[in-house]
């Protein structure tokens, strides 16, 4: 067995004094929940950098780490060449002392703000260890990694707490536990990243009380500032307007609105049924929150993640004079459980104080439906995208990537067997080509897979290619990991 690179304790800083250092490997994943892919700008023939998250699940080392890959160096296959069975495992991950920070345990999604002035994007990651934090990492070059708010490789001193130290905090709150969806848009002339954050667990109010349980969503406006800072003015309740609570999962921003799905959540060391399935947050009067009852048109459990998809404005000039008169429409893609399904749900009159919601279309996923990314085929307009979503299993397959073509309503393609509990997806668009790549994260199998999608006309002939990392033993009769690599049968 190859030893673990492991990152020297002395590079790693805050690990306890009493206790022999465990810094998170560089050379593996373990864990990997969100991930980002970043192309090189101008050169479409550069398949650009990955970045990971490592959430390091079962506490094996002392913390999670974000990795960043060159995918030009570690020998992919071409877009569209002919694979071997099995597909190949890259194993040698090659990254640099410099590609690799640490940050807490339990990672959830990851986003990305493409700095729109030229400067270095940014990543912004939530975990849902001790201290809640918001990680903001800084991308400088191809991968080079440097965390905000602090010098070095370690991003733990510096991280944004979304539960300590709030300023104008009354009694615990607000405060944000087991923060998990993330989502970046650009705002203002400038296009300054806002940032919004999602949690699963309810606030109770004092701490600890199991008492005032509140939801909140986490609104970052100018988030590129040196220093993140919060107050209690950056906490949206949910339940404004006498609201039930319910567990937020994901977000999607929109002309007018944001788009909130809510889920299943933990209140007190219980799980309660979630509250809502899709609320809307004004973004011009972030204190209006809007229910939209989707659950009265399409029952289901709880909703996962959400996108946006097309938009498309009122012709009539009017409009802009008069917003209650707009019949501008939005689509968005729902993620939904029990059952598992894909909602296509329009937004008509986005300009509205009070928009319409419709289900289009509502496709049954397998079991275990997470994380949806949508692959632009054409322009902005709606009915041109696939949407790729993740799910953890089937009756026949460790899990699977479905694809659902927007242009003819339906599941076109199922890629099985992709790896044990599929997460978050990133999308290599090589849109002059006609063609992407998809980078899955294999949670608990700590592999990402390799899908390619060698012409978007036809997404039904998406393929598993490769595996990135070593997967990571199993104790099977535990259910959890060995701590070590898996070892390779060829």
């Amino acid at each position: 067995m190859r030893p673990l690179i492991l990152i020297s304790a002395l590079v790693w800083a805050g690990c306890a004094a009493e206790t022999e250092p465990q810094p998170p490997p560089t050379d593996r994943f373990v864990y990997p929940s969100g991930i980002v892919h970043l192309p090189v700008p101008g050169d479409p023939s550069k398949q650009g950098a990955l970045f990971v998250a490592s959430a390091n699940f079962d506490k094996c080392f002392d913390t999670g780490a974000v990795l960043a890959l060159d995918l030009d160096n570690l020998g992919l296959p071409a877009i569209g060449s002919t694979v071997g069975s099995p597909v190949e495992t890259i194993t040698d991950l090659k990254v640099a002392p410099e590609s690799a920070v640490q940050i807490e345990s339990f990672a959830g999604q990851m986003a990305v703000w493409r700095n729109p002035a030229g400067g270095a994007p940014r990543l912004f990651v939530p975990t849902r260890a001790e201290e809640n934090y918001l990680h903001a990492i800084d991308i400088q070059g191809k991968t080079q990694l440097e965390c905000v708010n602090e010098q070095g490789r370690n991003c733990l001193s510096g991280a944004l707490s979304l539960t300590r130290d709030i300023e104008n905090a009354v009694e615990d709150q607000p405060r944000a536990p087991a923060p998990l969806g993330v989502t970046v848009n650009d705002i203002g002339e400038g296009g300054e990243p806002e940032v919004w954050v999602t949690h699963v667990e309810a606030a109770d109010s004092p701490a600890r009380s199991a008492r005032n349980f509140q939801t909140y969503v986490v609104h970052i406006p100018a988030a590129n500032q040196g220093e993140l800072s919060l107050s209690a003015d950056n906490f949206i309740p949910l339940t404004s307007g006498g609201l039930s609570i319910g567990g937020a999962h994901a977000t999607a921003v929109g002309q007018r609105y944001v788009y909130v799905t809510g889920r299943g959540y933990v209140a007190a060391d219980a799980a309660q049924f979630a509250g809502f399935l899709l609320r809307l947050i004004d973004r011009g009067n972030k204190s209006r929150i809007l229910e939209t009852d989707l659950g009265a048109i399409y029952r289901t459990l709880e909703a996962r993640d959400v996108l946006l998809g097309g938009y498309t404005a009122d012709p009539n000039p009017a409009t802009f004079k008069n917003p209650e008169t707009d019949n501008s429409r939005e689509r968005i893609y729902i993620v939904a459980r029990g059952p598992d399904t894909l909602l296509v749900v329009d937004v008509l009159g986005v300009h509205r104080a009070r928009p319409s919601i419709s289900v289009v279309n509502a496709v049954l996923l397998p079991g275990g439906a997470s994380y949806a990314a949508l692959i632009r085929r054409g322009t902005s307009a709606m009915n041109d995208d696939i949407v790729a979503v993740t799910s953890t299993a089937t009756s026949r397959t460790r899990g699977a990537v479905v694809l659902y073509d927007t242009r003819l309503g339906q599941i076109v393609k199922q890629v099985d067997d992709v790896g044990r509990q599929p997460y978050g997806i990133a999308v290599h668009h090589d849109a002059a080509a006609n063609r992407a790549r998809l980078f899955v994260t294999n949670f608990s199998e700590g592999r990402v897979a390799v899908i390619d999608i060698p012409d978007l006309t036809r997404p039904q002939g998406a393929e598993l290619v490769a595996y990135l990392g070593a997967p990571q033993g199993r104790d099977e009769k535990q259910g959890t990991s060995t701590c070590e690599p898996q070892e390779i049968v060829p």
